[in-house]
């Protein structure tokens, strides 16, 4: 369409030049030597209408080219969530090794205590009894164990916990998302979600738009997660931040350390983008 109202516009623009060239007879004329050809200057000003006609058409599909683009970069971003989110989903559905049992004693019964032999019938009827006495004495052992939260347990919860606030922000309740995971970083600060749930809480407050937590989430997440597989994430989205508070030097600065420093990944990919646009 664009292709279109471009060449409308040079095809105007060569019958201008056209109607501009066409040499003038001045010899038909005999007053003044001047032309009065009042044909002529109906098609200049039809020429004219034609062109101010194509470049307010080009001036609409500039404005439509600009949505588009704004349209594809909120899609951009959906994608990239999308795709961030997968590893945090596929390790919030891996199966937690089960512990071995912990063994538990067993009391011994009384009946095994006090049980005699096959030859006990050659026994007297007294010794007997004297030897059934202490039996009777002996106190019932339960199998009572102190039961002590173990490292599986602790494990179990902590995955559930995650996946409740990341389910939580998933449905869109921000707020309480937010608190989830800030709890959850409490109880859990080093434990296997933990970079995770760091991460979803910055992009809990970006969602919120409450851009200088989001970013100090995110910076929280480089510095003592540096391992972790959202760092690259971190990075684009705290590039986002600086270009929404029109920041780009800043902008720019981490939207390029994340394609130098994580070449291939989604986040390098969406960071190139990003700073293809900033350059137009």
């Amino acid at each position: 369409m664009r292709l279109n109202a471009l060449l409308m516009l040079s095809l105007g623009l060569g019958l201008f030049a056209q109607a501009q060239a066409q040499p003038v007879d001045n010899s038909a004329y005999p007053v003044g030597g001047m032309q009065v050809n009042a044909p002529a200057s109906s098609e200049l000003y039809e020429v004219l209408s034609r062109v101010e006609q194509l470049q307010s058409e080009v001036q609409q599909l500039r404005g439509v080219v600009e949505e588009q683009s704004q349209t594809i970069a909120d899609l951009q971003r959906k994608q990239s969530n999308m795709y961030s989110d997968l590893d945090g989903r596929v390790q919030a559905l891996t199966p937690v090794t089960s512990a071995p049992p912990v063994p538990v004693a067993q009391a011994p019964t009384p009946a095994a205590t006090v049980s005699q032999p096959a030859t006990a019938t050659a026994v007297p009827a007294a010794a007997a009894a004297t030897s059934v006495a202490p039996a009777a004495a002996v106190p019932a052992v339960t199998n009572t164990v102190p039961v002590t939260a173990s490292p599986t347990s602790a494990k179990g919860n902590e995955k559930e916990r995650y996946q409740v606030a990341y389910d939580t922000l998933r449905n869109g309740h921000n707020e309480q998302a937010v608190k989830m995971f800030e709890a959850f970083l409490v109880d859990f600060p080093a434990g296997e979600f933990a970079d995770n749930a760091q991460y979803w809480l910055g992009e809990a407050y970006k969602i919120n738009r409450e851009l200088d937590k989001a970013r100090a989430a995110f910076n929280k997440l480089i510095s003592q997660y540096p391992n972790s597989s959202k760092v690259p994430d971190a990075l684009l989205k705290i590039g986002y931040i600086e270009s929404d508070l029109q920041n780009n030097a800043k902008a720019r600065d981490y939207l390029t350390r994340v394609t130098n420093s994580y070449p291939g990944t989604t986040a390098a990919n969406l960071a190139a983008k990003k700073l293809a646009q900033m350059a137009q």
